[in-house]
């Protein structure tokens, strides 16, 4: 230790000199910016005070001023340089600039000694003509306080400045020797020679400060990292505290254990001694547990001993005693004849022993299957049996057993879905008929092939398709999905696959079951159906279904291209004239020319529609502007005016236009139609044959709606909305565990207004917002209430529509709401609709995440009313799934809405979702819903929306009710 610190020793004494050579440079530069600023007032001054002086020649005056100004300057810059560069440039290099710094300084004043002392008044002159070198000593002096500031901190630096300020004067008095220069000589020396003193003492000082201060951080950085050690040392010491405590509570719980071990040791050897006692015991217990029958028949005395023959057939001895003789009594009258024959056979040496399966009566009524097995054990010298024993076992499980198997065989032979068996080295076991007459492949085919083998599937890839589902049976023992897979003859076909794995005692996977359907037939169906449901029969043209979501596609894409489209209602004029007095074949074949025309006339344009009985559609998804559109419509109307041969009749029509463009009109989808639905209403007032753009003056809004939308804004700030609540029934444990939150308008002249009379005004005014914003806070608060009531945990779902999604600042709301109400987060749902999730799917998603990260559940309301893709499940955070009213209403009634409510049902818990039924009106909702393992219900059989008093009544009564049953249990 010695010999390093020996060693650290120079290094920081050396590291110290650094860093007091470097803070004195530091401190110099900082304190030259006002000396520079004292030699320049000083230069001028001395300029100035000598200007017109004819003792001096005014070169010399001239030149040694831009001297002195260029050496300020010039230092000026050195010592910015050296501010910037101060961390980086070597300490020698610091001090040999400052140094050259200070001797230039010194050199102005030097050179000033040489310039204007030879003009100074001799002694005889008038005392008058010397303020000159008084005032010239006096900025000598000056020159020389300022410099001691400025170069106090090194003593050497100071040397410089004054040799360089004092060496010409001093050869002046040298070379020119007078009284005044002798003089001037005496009171400079005199005074340099004091102000060395000053400067030595200051520069001592300023050393010994700059020492104490770069100690004294040493100190304090020495202690900080002391502090640290100590911390550390500290937690460790901690942290080997814990280690023994833990350490000690192992051994203790080991001495226990070698305790318990001893304890359990000791009986288990009294339990050894205690069952060699009782073996003889346990051995007759066992016999009598096995539920085997043991029966000894003497034949000379017709004595017959039974055992468990009471627990087997219910009959005690006395009452089996009554049947000896008469078996038949108590055997099925089918196998008598069997059991009589069995046993004359082996009684007559025809068998080596009796054995025979066949029914006998319980006591209780049902019949036992039974299986019999003995033989004669003694015979008298003339052959006749004397002794028979055997034993009667009750086989009424094997026979289920086996009649099931049966079963399930006729059922995989018949069974109207293919089925295939594999080993677990996925090799064909069995396929039953149904599997050979999809794929082409007979049993004996594939049976010992590897489902992979390429021998079977020479022209497909089967292993990559089948892999990952073999993975995945591997975790979950069960995987169903759509796949194409390939016939015999390679025709591919879609089959619908359900594969489970069959694992045996050790948990282990012995076999693989596939059922495959073949969706051929399904998947045609299917698209004819998808073309009926989106094409025009008439016309073939797309309908309305195929024109919405036709246009909400291409609204998406020109608002994330950030580009306009316009959307083109066309009414044909007079056309219902023409349809009701020429019949309506005549105006079907009408429609198939005007759809023609209008085709031929719109080729470019990404969808046309009809819509309706003579209303057609046209997206327009072009980068064309409104002059362009006015030539494209009135091209169209051209089209349609020119006549129409239909038959024997030439028919005039006309045609008018309205039409709105997205973002400008509308930037939702209802509301782009509504507007361009608008403009074709007024420009067929306009009589028609003519194209009208949406625009502010095409609305005609009454004056029953601008009243209202009045009084819908005040009713914001008078608090006019209530909420009313309706309960939500848990299927499982039929209490009520939450509610939907629903608003109403207390409006002071109509009186109470349901949602449908003002949402929509609401949405269109822009004030959908505000009113969600008081619902939210109204529900938390009411829950929180009664949640502090003591009615357990309620949870409120709050509807959420599109626009609150899209200004950005729900989850700001929901953060003060919940502040404010005091209401924990998991107790809170919001409901958004599928349309809300279409409009910038990315800003939703991280708004629906911010919601789910809080801790409240999400639900999708309206479920399966909506444009959005069931792939939306996956893509947002959804909790629960609400199925639409509109399904729930027609139960018992519509096979495929109920169809389409089990597949929700399904799906919903497949992806870990609950799902709730809103509508429920009738028991018979109730039933179909509880059996198909509905979570939750809402609806008019359970209370309608009602306020939150009559709630909390409710809530009370269900206490009650549930503190009986407490009490009762």
């Amino acid at each position: 230790m010695t010999e390093q610190g020996q060693q650290k020793t120079p290094d920081t004494h050396t590291s110290m000199s650094s860093r007091l050579a470097r803070l004195q440079s530091q401190q110099m530069i900082n304190q030259f910016s006002f000396f520079s600023v004292i030699s320049t007032i000083s230069v001028l001054t001395m300029a100035a005070l000598y200007w017109n002086d004819e003792h001096i020649s005014s070169f010399m005056l001239v030149g040694w001023l831009w001297l002195a100004l260029g050496i300020i300057g010039l230092n000026i810059g050195l010592m910015r340089h050296l501010q910037h560069q101060l961390k980086t440039c070597s300490v020698q290099r610091l001090e040999t600039l400052i140094h050259w710094n200070a001797g230039s300084m010194g050199f102005i004043w030097g050179m000033a000694t040489l310039v204007f002392v030879p003009s100074f008044p001799n002694v005889e002159n008038n005392l008058i003509d010397l303020y000159r070198p008084a005032l010239f000593a006096c900025l000598i002096s000056w020159q020389a306080i300022a410099a001691l500031t400025c170069y106090a901190s090194r003593f050497k630096t100071f040397i410089y400045f004054s040799a360089a300020a004092s060496l010409p004067g001093l050869f002046l008095v040298i070379f020119e020797p007078s009284m005044i220069n002798s003089s001037l000589a005496g009171v400079a020396g005199l005074f340099f020679f004091f102000v060395l003193l000053a400067s030595r003492r200051l520069s001592e000082l300023s050393y010994q400060s700059l020492w104490l201060q770069l100690r004294n951080e040493d100190l304090i950085r020495f202690l900080e990292d002391s502090k640290n050690t100590v911390e550390t040392v500290n937690q460790r010491l901690t942290q080997e505290v814990q280690d023994r405590k833990y350490t000690e509570n192992q051994l203790q719980e080991i001495n226990l254990n070698l305790e318990q071990k001893v304890r359990e040791r000791t009986l288990a050897l009294s339990d050894i001694n205690r069952a060699l006692r009782n073996s003889q015991e346990r051995l007759t217990l066992a016999i009598d547990a096995s539920g085997i029958g043991l029966w000894d028949w003497n034949l000379s005395t017709n004595e017959i001993y039974h055992s468990n023959f009471e627990q087997l057939l219910g009959y005690s001895k006395l009452e089996l005693k009554a049947f000896m003789g008469h078996m038949e009594q108590i055997i099925h009258r089918d196998d008598y004849p069997m059991v009589r024959r069995a046993l004359l056979q082996h009684l007559r040496k025809k068998k080596p022993s009796y054995e025979v399966c066949y029914r006998i009566q319980h006591r209780a009524g049902h019949w036992v299957w039974v299986e019999d097995s003995g033989r004669v054990v003694a015979w008298d010298e003339k052959g006749h049996p004397l002794r028979l024993i055997g034993t009667r076992r009750d086989i009424s499980p094997e026979r289920e057993t086996e009649e099931k198997l049966r079963l399930s065989a006729s059922v995989f032979e018949h069974a109207a879905e293919g089925i295939y068996i594999l080993d677990h080295e996925l090799r064909y076991l069995s396929v039953n008929p149904r599997y050979s007459q999809i794929t082409g492949f007979s049993d004996g085919e594939l049976h010992g092939f590897h489902i992979f083998d390429e021998r079977l599937n020479s022209f497909a890839d089967k292993a990559a398709n089948y892999h990952p589902i073999f993975e995945r049976l591997k975790a979950e023992d069960e995987w169903q999905g759509e796949l194409i897979d390939y016939r015999k003859n390679g025709q591919s076909f879609p089959q619908w696959l359900h594969i489970t794995t069959v694992r045996d005692s050790e948990n282990t996977i012995s076999h693989y079951v596939g059922i495959v359907s073949d969706l051929t037939q399904r998947k045609e169906s299917e698209e004819k159906l998808k073309y009926l449901a989106n094409y025009d029969r008439l016309t073939g043209l797309a309908n309305r279904n195929l024109f919405r979501d036709r246009l909400h596609t291409a609204m998406l894409r020109a608002r994330d291209q950030a580009r306009e489209l316009a959307l083109i209602y066309i009414d044909l004029d007079r056309f219902r004239t023409i349809n009701d007095s020429l019949g309506h074949e005549l105006g079907d074949e009408l429609l198939k020319k005007v759809a023609e025309r209008i085709s031929a006339a719109a080729t470019k344009v990404d969808t046309l529609a009809r819509i309706g009985s003579d209303e057609f559609t046209l997206i327009v998804d072009q980068n064309i502007n409104r002059p362009q559109l006015e030539s494209f419509c009135e091209a169209i109307i051209d089209q349609l005016r020119r006549p129409f041969r239909v038959g024997e009749h030439e028919l005039l029509l006309g045609a008018s236009i309205g039409v709105s463009l997205f973002p400008d009109h509308g930037r939702e989808l209802q509301i782009l139609i509504n507007h361009a639905d608008l403009a074709l209403q007024q420009a067929k007032r306009m009589g028609g044959n003519s194209t009208r753009f949406f625009s502010s003056d095409v609305r005609s809004v009454s004056v029953e709606q601008v009243t209202l939308e009045s009084a819908l804004r005040k009713a914001i700030f008078r608090d006019e909305f209530v909420v009313y609540y309706q309960p939500k029934l848990c299927l499982k444990t039929n209490r009520i565990i939450g509610t939907e939150a629903l608003v109403r308008w207390q409006h002071p002249t109509m009186g109470l207004l349901a949602p449908g009379q003002f949402i929509h005004l609401a949405e269109e005014a822009g004030l959908i917002s505000a009113i969600g914003e008081i619902v939210l806070d109204k529900a938390c608060r009411q829950t929180k209430l009664w949640h502090d009531q003591g009615f357990g945990h309620i949870c409120t779902s709050v509807n959420v529509v599109a626009q609150q999604l899209q200004r950005g600042n729900l989850l700001d709301i929901v953060d003060r709401v919940l502040i404010g109400t005091g209401l924990d987060p998991v107790d809170l749902e919001l409901e958004i609709t599928e349309s809300s999730l279409m409009d910038d799917r990315v800003t939703v998603s991280e708004i629906l995440e911010g919601i789910r990260s809080r801790g409240i559940k999400i639900a999708l309301d309206d479920f399966g009313t909506g444009y959005s893709s069931l792939s939306y499940l996956c893509d947002f955070p959804i909790d629960i799934i609400k199925i639409d009213q509109s399904f729930v209403f027609t139960i018992g009634q519509n096979d495929k809405h109920e169809a389409i409510v089990r597949a929700i049902f399904a799906m919903g818990h497949s992806l870990g979702m609950k799902v709730v039924a809103e509508g429920v009106e009738t028991q018979e909702h109730l039933d179909f819903l509880r059996n198909e393992g509905c979570d939750l219900i809402q609806g008019y059989l359970i209370s309608r929306p009602i306020p939150a008093d009559d709630l909390t009544q409710l809530l009370f009564k269900q206490q009650q009710l549930d503190l009986t049953h407490t009490i009762a249990g």
